[in-house]
């Protein structure tokens, strides 16, 4: 138990450690609030997946970012605690997942943060498929953002799977079983797939090979962490091990039809992170568009011996770039 409370109450009376579930756009949602001083920069994170709910690694993940800012970790439509909490209209759920149903959703949240904290405009972070809500929320939303940060920045779904195919590709020439399976998904994806089980299948396939081949240097997934985290009951352990893609029907639709590169423009600093081994969101293709970006300050920074995730792969590394670029850039 002391464990346990160690985690969960770390805090003294200067920081920070709220977890509520409030209506947000007409559904209860689970927004989670940690920092070591109350005084802090919020930062909202908007995790991966769809599904890929942060809440219950905050303590493994973002244990020293919380000593720099106050991180706010939100479970998205049918994530996790969100999921549990409306499962009775998961199905309906399901169906919504629109630009405009979570530039609502991220509007509501930060209505919410505003009964919480006093604060005139919030660092916003999206990681994977999080930075594709992310980036466009920052887009259009210039009075509610300081800063934008894009770990894993989603440009365009097909584009990044058949860049990342070539890629491995050519990492994989010594294996022609290999490229021959590489060869295979990137024929399937030419004829636009959908989330199927099928699909599924295929793009296991390929995760595996990018993890042979590419992404060597990655840390393992805390999954021991995950099964004992405090922040979780076991439903909910559950729920984060079994995600369905069927609970994601109109979220997926919007990852892979969606194109960043459509608005380029941004009213506050941005800046981008990524993994030199990430080939599930490559970053040769945000290189691409870099210099079409309009911002008042932005930065792109590429680390080295880190994959998709690579706040978990390089830990400091990644909190040295996103502090100094704060401080920065001001």
């Amino acid at each position: 138990m002391s464990r346990k409370n160690d985690i969960l109450n770390c805090y003294s009376e200067k920081g920070i450690c709220l977890c509520n579930t409030v209506e947000i756009n007409g559904i209860r949602q689970y927004i989670q609030i940690r920092g070591a001083k109350r005084n802090s920069p919020l930062m909202l994170f908007l995790h991966g997946g769809p599904g890929g709910s942060m809440a219950g690694l905050c303590h493994i993940m973002q244990s020293e970012w919380e000593k720099a800012f106050t991180i706010v970790n939100w479970d998205q439509r049918n994530t996790c605690k969100t999921y549990l909490a409306n499962k009775k209209n998961a199905a309906v759920i399901a169906r919504s997942g629109s630009i405009a149903d979570y530039m609502a959703d991220i509007d509501d949240v930060i209505d919410y943060l505003h009964t919480v904290y006093d604060f005139e405009k919030i660092i916003l972070a999206g990681f994977s498929w999080g930075s594709l809500i992310g980036a466009e929320y920052a887009k259009t939303h210039g009075e509610r953002v300081s800063h934008y940060i894009g770990i894993g920045q989603h440009i365009h779904y097909f584009d990044g799977l058949r860049y990342s195919c070539e890629w491995l590709k050519e990492t994989a020439k010594g294996s022609a079983s290999d490229i021959e399976k590489i060869q295979r998904f990137l024929d399937s994806i030419s004829q636009s797939p959908v989330m199927n089980a099928a699909f599924l299948r295929s793009l296991k396939v390929f995760s595996m090979l990018g993890a042979k081949y590419i992404a060597k240097d990655g840390r393992t997934f805390p999954l021991k962490a995950l099964l004992t985290s405090p922040f979780l009951n076991l439903s909910e352990k559950m729920s984060m091990l079994r995600s369905d893609p069927k609970l994601f029907t109109g979220t997926c639709h919007t990852l892979m039809t969606h194109d960043f590169r459509n608005d380029l423009h941004f009213d506050m600093p941005v800046i981008f992170v990524s993994g030199d081994e990430d080939f599930i969101c490559p970053n040769k293709l945000l290189e691409r568009c870099f210099d079409e970006i309009s911002a008042p300050v932005k930065k792109i920074v590429v680390i080295p011996k880190a994959t998709h995730l690579c706040f978990y792969d390089q830990p400091a590394a990644f909190l040295k770039e996103i502090v100094g670029f704060i401080n920065k850039a001001q």
